[in-house]
């Protein structure tokens, strides 16, 4: 039994292995070029579609954009003069890649934050056995919760590990439908599972 679940668990890291490779692939950087423009840089995937949004404090979309990267490289002057003081956040979305980078707009000055980087999980459910797998890229506290219904039959708290490969048998279960749910500090994702 430990066998099969070690060839699941190796089964669920190599389907996950493309999207492993392209995570390196996509960065965000903001370089301010005078008191209140700079310029975004965003290096992804040849011929990846980008959503770009900045967002205030309040997370009110103060500028959205969808754009096509056709040759590696998306750079554009951002001009903030319009913006009031305060922090933000920039937020490109390409794929199952999410790429954050805060900044803050003060006196008419730009001082750029960290990048912070988010994959969505892979999750899978064969023969009796779900597969959940996530790269913890700011090493948070996750916890992975089963629901039946609104009831929560399974909790396990994975802790911040960055390489989160889970497998559960769930072939006890009645026949049904269930929700996993992975929990980051402020996401949450889920999975349908039907048993049938």
């Amino acid at each position: 039994m430990k066998t099969i679940l070690k060839v699941m668990m190796m089964f669920a890291f190599v389907a996950f292995a493309n999207t492993l490779f392209a995570s390196g692939n996509l960065k965000v950087n903001i370089v301010p070029v005078s008191s209140e423009k700079a310029i975004v840089i965003i290096t992804s995937l040849k011929d990846s579609n980008l959503k770009i949004s900045v967002k205030d404090d309040k997370g009110m979309i103060v500028y959205y954009k969808e754009a096509t990267n056709s040759d590696n490289n998306y750079q554009k002057v951002y001009d903030f003069s319009d913006l009031e003081d305060g922090s933000y956040n920039l937020t490109v979305v390409s794929n199952d890649l999410t790429v954050e980078r805060s900044f803050q707009k003060k006196h008419g000055k730009i001082k750029v934050g960290e990048e912070k980087t988010t994959l969505q999980p892979f999750f899978g459910y064969k023969d009796g056995f779900l597969k959940c797998t996530y790269l913890n890229y700011s090493k948070e506290n996750l916890t992975l919760n089963i629901y039946d219904g609104n009831q929560l039959i399974y909790n396990k708290n994975i802790g911040c590990h960055f390489n989160v490969l889970e497998a559960l048998n769930l072939s006890k279960l009645y026949k049904g439908n269930y929700v996993a749910v992975l929990t980051t500090r402020d996401k949450e994702y889920s999975y349908n599972i039907n048993i049938d």
